[in-house]
């Protein structure tokens, strides 16, 4: 009987901890450009090879629905080419104007800083958020790059609900596969207490 040392066991850790970390790179890494982006006759009237093709958006647009349908909230989906322009849109009934366009602003944002909203509205302080704004960004959570083999192919932009982030990201895992983390907030400072007179 081979008794096991802490040493020993702390090495199978790590070594399960490394294969499970190689697995998921190889799975992100080798996503296959060719299956989400326009090619063939569509990729050369376009003279483009790196856009989100309009079946690949519909499919990311199509789980966001299902999501919001099972959380029991509405919401406006655009997905944009690298270009910025609309591939594919929906939204649900009962939103208002404002809940509509938010998607269409995060998208944008997200086009434009190539980054989440969220981590972009993280990013900044609210000085540097107001002064962005003359450049049209809209740094609040729910716009997230499309990233597939290091290469962006769009960007998705959910708004109308307080799950538009994680709508998005359900969508872009379940069509393209593992999507790094979405991006944490820190933790924000309590508020100071008024002074007393």
């Amino acid at each position: 009987m081979t008794k096991e040392t802490p040493l020993f066991r702390t090495g199978v850790i790590f070594f399960l901890a490394a294969a499970a970390l190689a697995l998921f790179a190889a799975n992100a890494s080798a996503q296959g450009i060719e299956k989400f982006v326009v090619t063939g006759e569509a990729a050369k009237k376009a003279m483009t090879k790196s856009e989100i093709s309009a079946d690949t958006a519909a499919k990311i647009t199509q789980v966001c629905l299902d999501f919001a349908a099972k959380n029991n909230i509405a919401v406006s989906v655009f997905v944009l080419s690298p270009a910025g322009n609309i591939v594919h849109a929906h939204r649900m009934d009962c939103l208002t104007p404002i809940q509509i366009d938010t998607g269409l602003y995060k998208a944008q944002t997200a086009l434009y800083m190539r980054a989440s909203t969220h981590a972009s509205a993280d990013r900044f302080d609210m000085a540097g958020q107001v002064t962005r704004i003359k450049l049209n960004q809209y740094f609040v959570s729910g716009g997230l790059p499309i990233i597939v083999d290091d290469q962006l192919i769009g960007t998705i932009g959910v708004g109308g609900s307080n799950m538009d982030e994680q709508c998005a990201y359900a969508g872009l895992v379940a069509v393209l596969g593992p999507q790094p983390p979405l991006t944490v907030s820190p933790p924000r400072a309590p508020a100071a207490a008024p002074a007393q007179q």
